[in-house]
């Protein structure tokens, strides 16, 4: 199955015309076949072939395609799953990496987006903060107003859901494939309770680079005084993650357990 997948996806970037929605999932689509499985996903890159590329494939051409098109990555999801996929395949003990004429774009591209993501995640904890004090101020007006009767409620998911659909365009094909909608749905990779954390990993591939030659030499190439403050703003932030992470699991769990190993004497002598 997941060739058909990547096989669709790769013909419509193919295609000279495209909308960036459209470009954007075709992408996203490949990249997650990436990340589901890096060994199968190359091989289904290496094996596409296209008329004006001869008998080669479009490993090199998708990869520099992705490379320079980190502002399609539009939501949180998105820009999470290309850094978690890329990391994956880079450190793959079996995968191919067709890396080598694309080393100086690799790193800027996990900054681009791992600096994006920063803002982002700390826009979307500024809005449930407000969103959570707003909450409570309507409870606390609420408590003070008559209950209406159950048949006089409204349900307001439902509400909002017949709303919806009188509003969506079925010829919209724009609309559909809005990624801010698409951002609405949850996978497994967004849960930040138990999804891997991209910055933990990013954090793992610059150690995982900077052991091989081949790493090294790709740091070297695209790492400059400005990219070294960058990347050292990220690791900074991805130990923040991992501690606030790790505080949030203990107290989820009950808060810190300490055991008491004093024995407390049962007689007492005074002498």
């Amino acid at each position: 199955m997941l060739h058909m997948f990547m096989g669709l996806a790769l013909d419509k970037l193919a295609q000279s015309v495209q909308t960036v929605e459209l470009r954007a999932v075709a992408l996203l689509v490949v990249v997650a076949g990436i990340w589901y499985n890096p060994t199968l996903a190359m091989m289904v890159l290496q094996r596409y072939k296209l008329p004006q590329c001869g008998d080669q494939g479009v490993t090199e051409q998708f990869f520099n395609q992705l490379f320079s098109d980190t502002e399609v990555f539009m939501g949180i999801h998105d820009k999470k799953v290309a850094v978690l996929s890329l990391c994956e395949l880079i450190m793959h003990p079996t995968a191919p990496k067709p890396f080598e004429h694309l080393a100086d774009k690799l790193i800027p591209f996990f900054v681009s987006l791992l600096t994006n993501l920063r803002v982002a995640y700390q826009l979307r904890r500024e809005e449930e903060a407000g969103e959570q004090e707003s909450g409570e101020e309507d409870e606390d007006e609420d408590a003070d107003e008559e209950l209406e009767s159950d048949d006089d409620e409204w349900d307001d998911e439902g509400e909002e859901y017949v709303s919806k659909l009188d509003d969506f365009d079925a010829s919209d094909v724009n609309g559909m494939f809005d990624l801010d909608h698409l951002e609405c749905f949850d996978t497994i990779l967004d849960d930040d309770d138990t999804a891997p954390c991209e910055f933990a990993a990013f954090k793992k591939l610059l150690e995982f680079l900077s052991q091989s030659k081949d790493g090294h030499e790709i740091l070297l190439k695209c790492v400059d005084d400005k990219m070294r403050q960058d990347i050292s703003g990220l690791i900074e932030y991805a130990d923040k993650e991992a501690a606030r992470r790790q505080s949030e699991q203990i107290e989820c769990q009950g808060g810190y357990n300490f055991t008491n190993s004093f024995t407390v004497p049962t007689q007492f002598n005074f002498g």
